[in-house]
């Protein structure tokens, strides 16, 4: 089973790299992976990916909203892009909602009693990762070594076309692996970027 270290050396293995044996052994390879691993694939598991896909009640805040929204409810910490949010355990009604900090913590403000939504997590763990989407990460991560660790631009050229096309598999492999989940009737499914309808309709 893969570790993230073994992730980290098969893209070090593509750009010519010596192996490491921890993301903190204090050598140049090590360190330049681990200054980039975390925010790399943060940025790739921002996308529906069903392996990364899981439902929660969020718990409501004891610091309500100064205007606009009733109540103010805290987001996992393993959040990372909201996928639909719904009022009760059947997955159907309206919520609208807006994503803000609110008292120093991330969090979805709604007007709505119980907030239920379907998320994509912060997963951590290659071996609950999609096969598509360990190889589209090693890609990217191999392209953004290509200069710290080879310094070649040429190899990062070609680094940039082979992980457009692994990310584009992987999401095209992801996007086939189950039924499509039928909308409630009536729901607002949205993702982070825009997620109420005060901010739909300013643009």
């Amino acid at each position: 089973m893969p570790s993230n270290v073994d992730i980290a050396n098969r893209a070090l293995s593509k750009v010519g790299g010596t192996p490491i044996t921890s993301f903190t052994q204090g050598v140049r390879n090590s360190n330049v992976v681990n200054d980039i691993y975390d925010d790399l694939r943060d940025e790739l598991l921002d996308y529906p990916w069903n392996f990364a896909s899981v439902r929660a009640k969020l718990a409501r805040s004891s610091t309500t909203p100064v205007f606009g929204w009733d109540y103010a409810y805290v987001l996992p910490s393993d959040w990372i892009r909201t996928r639909s949010a719904h009022d009760n355990v059947d997955g159907t009604g309206t919520v609208f909602y807006f994503e803000e900090q609110n008292a120093g913590q991330h969090a979805l403000l709604s007007s709505s009693s119980d907030v239920y939504i379907r998320y994509t997590k912060k997963e951590t763990d290659p071996n609950l990762w999609s096969v598509g989407f360990r190889k589209a990460f090693v890609a990217a991560l191999a392209r953004d070594l290509a200069v710290p660790i080879a310094g070649s631009k040429v190899l990062l050229g070609q680094l940039v076309t082979i992980a457009k096309q692994a990310l584009a598999s992987a999401k095209s492999s992801d996007s086939i692996q189950s039924f499509p989940e039928r909308r409630p009737r009536g729901s607002w499914v949205t993702n982070r970027r825009i997620t109420s309808y005060s901010d739909h309709y300013q643009h």
